[in-house]
């Protein structure tokens, strides 16, 4: 047909005006969606439309039958469409293969709450980008969606069972880090979503929600606050450890545990950990009233069908905690009480010794006495290469029980003693988190010791599954020479970068809106800590996140002469003498000049002599609790 040339050439010309004009070519072919198709449709049907009019007006392309124009319509809109949708599959495979090259352990596991537009936008988001996010299931708020898959994630339940949720979970292997409610609470069923929080907070799952589509790459709790809730995960700024929980239910399950300073940071999610892994029954010792009444409070709340008994006690007293023990006859053993403070202690290092030291030695001996499987002491980074008494009487505690350990190796005892060693946790009580946060709330200045300090950092969570995988695995052993586990930190990050990120996080900008200054270094802290002695052997333990130390360790015998000493010293208050026996004890230590306390005054050097002619002509029991008249009662933590 002779028209059909010159109607062909008009409908280029007619989509050559139009489609510019609708927004067609402003699009990005990358980013093909539906709404492109949509503005494509429009701009196709006002092609054909003008054709179809201008068509009359020509002699040559009046001819044309509208069928035709119809035809072109349908011809337009694939050929068109079929440019940007491969345009957008090699996009998304480029996205996909960039993803795979990823490490999946760098991505947060998150499990969502709603399947809402912010929910489908959220996902959107993730694909597109490559977050850091990694979602590994969805909680819908409707019934009869288990099982489908909402944008390849699948749909583990409903809100409206929530037990049947939470029976799921518990049976995971690897629980994710975050709970993600994509919607106001409001808009879900009450009781579900509150006994799915619930849940949440007693297995150490941070729970977060989305403000609004506008935030949909930083999830964080709390309406109406001015300032961000900091988030350990953001600060950390490098993936969480995960672990198998297989593991850990083999050897917790139907259990008798027992956890020393089990209201602090450590003990408390010692406590909590372990209690979701269905023991026989968790013994609780600390020395604060407030602590230890929170702990059972909270054990009540999240784990009401687990047997737990609670002690206000020192493991000061040895007495005491023989009692304890030999009632519960507790099968494994944490000791997480301890004073950990360097400044502190650097200032009352009789304390010091008496919780870390005496302390340490009291589990240790009472939980050999009655054949526990495993005692395991939590230890820190401040401990290698000390410059301060915390450390110092952190790293006599090691000694202790790496000499118990090789004797159960040498005498065939069943009883285990492992120390695990890691350094700062963020969130825990007295840690920079809160301390930075309280200063940015007031405006500042946020107050860092020296621009040089670098720290090891990690999550509570963390550094307590790690803790607990140790325990587990090393009771797998065969054979053990004392060997401390250190958990795997990272990099160390300098406070001062930690502190920039943080006012970042809130909104702000460093040394504009938030001043920082340099206050100077306080007794006893190190620019940098370390993980591993220089005196002590590195090896891999074959745990992932986790290598072993295998120090050269201190004769029991000796080891427990000076400990002796050091007791003795320290219920007399005589600070100088403390720090002259760790420096005799402790290698290393007091190469730099620390804070020590002056002995009492007022009848300690005559109590000291008595005791110290005490000590060479009496043979005096290990753990025996003496304490000259007018020596002044001991406070400590757990």
């Amino acid at each position: 047909m002779p028209a059909i040339l010159p109607f062909a050439a008009l409908a280029c010309v007619c989509g050559l005006v139009i489609f510019p004009l609708a927004g067609f070519y402003r699009r990005d072919t990358r980013s093909t969606s539906l709404r492109d198709i949509v503005v494509l449709l429009k701009g196709a049907l006002l092609t054909s439309v003008s054709l179809a009019i201008l068509s009359r007006f020509n002699l040559v392309t009046a001819t044309v039958p509208i069928p035709v124009v119809i035809v072109q319509f349908y011809l337009a809109v694939p050929a068109l469409g079929a440019l940007r949708v491969i345009a957008r599959g090699r996009e998304l495979t480029r996205q996909s293969r960039h993803l795979k090259e990823k490490e999946v352990d760098s991505r947060i596991p998150v499990l969502l709450v709603g399947t809402g537009a912010s929910c489908d936008l959220f996902l959107r988001s993730l694909r597109n980008t490559g977050s850091r996010y990694l979602p590994v299931g969805i909680i819908d708020d409707a019934r009869n969606t288990q099982g489908l898959y909402f944008h390849d994630v699948q749909i583990i339940g409903t809100l409206r069972d929530p037990e049947n949720v939470i029976e799921r979970l518990s049976q995971w292997n690897v629980l994710p880090q975050r709970l993600l409610l994509t919607e106001p609470t409001t808009h879900f069923d009450s009781d579900g979503i509150q006994k799915l929080t619930v849940w949440a907070s007693g297995h150490g799952v941070t729970v977060s929600r989305l403000h609004g589509l506008e935030d949909l790459g930083s999830p964080d709790l709390g309406e109406g606050q001015n300032m961000r809730t900091v988030d350990p995960d953001d600060i950390l700024d490098r993936p969480q450890k995960a672990v198998e929980r297989s593991l850990l239910f083999e050897v917790f399950k139907g259990r008798r545990v027992l956890v020393t300073g089990a209201g602090g940071s450590i003990g408390s999610e010692l406590t909590r950990q372990i209690a979701s892994f269905h023991p026989a029954e968790i013994v609780i010792i600390d020395n604060c009233e407030f602590n230890a009444y929170s702990i059972d409070m909270d054990l009540s709340q999240h784990f009401p069908d687990v047997p737990r008994r609670m002690y206000v006690a020192s493991i000061v007293d040895a007495d005491r905690v023989n009692s304890i023990f030999r009632q519960h006859r507790p099968e494994l053993v944490f000791n997480a009480a301890a004073l950990k403070h360097v400044p502190i202690v650097e200032l009352n290092p009789c304390e010091g010794v008496l919780t870390n030291v005496v302390g340490s030695r009291n589990v240790a001996d009472a939980a050999r006495e009655i054949g526990a499987l495993a005692m395991v002491q939590i230890s820190t980074d401040k401990a290698v290469n000390t410059t301060n008494v915390m450390g110092a009487t952190k790293r006599v505690a090691e000694f202790y029980v790496q000499a118990q350990d090789r004797i159960t190796n040498e005498t065939e005892e069943r009883t285990r003693f492992f120390s695990v060693r890691f350094g700062n946790v963020l969130g825990s009580s007295g840690s920079l988190i809160p301390l930075f946060q309280r200063q940015i709330s007031n405006g500042g200045p946020i107050t860092i010791t020296d621009p040089k300090m670098e720290r090891y950092f990690m999550t509570i969570r963390e550094a307590v599954q790690l803790t607990l995988v140790s325990a587990a695995s090393g009771l797998k052993f065969d054979t053990s020479q004392g060997e401390i586990f250190v958990l795997d930190m990272g990099k160390p990050v300098k406070i001062v970068d930690l502190a920039e990120r943080m006012i970042r996080l809130a909104g702000l900008t460093p040394h504009q809106d938030i001043k920082i200054n340099f206050i100077g270094m306080r007794p006893g802290e190190k620019l940098f800590e370390e993980l591993f002695d220089k005196s002590e052997a590195r090896a891999d333990c074959g745990i992932p996140g986790v290598s072993a130390a295998r120090p050269e360790g201190v004769p029991i015998a000796r080891l427990r002469a000076m400990i002796l000493k050091l007791e003795l010293a320290a219920r007399c208050q005589n600070g100088s003498l403390v720090n002259q026996l760790l420096r005799d004890l402790v290698p290393g230590y007091g190469t730099k000049t620390s804070c020590a306390v002056e002995p009492a005054k007022v009848g300690a050097s005559a109590a000291w002599s008595g005791a110290k002619e005490m000590t060479v002509k009496l043979p005096i029991p290990p753990h025996a609790v003496l304490r000259p008249v007018g020596a002044p009662e001991v406070l400590s933590t757990g």
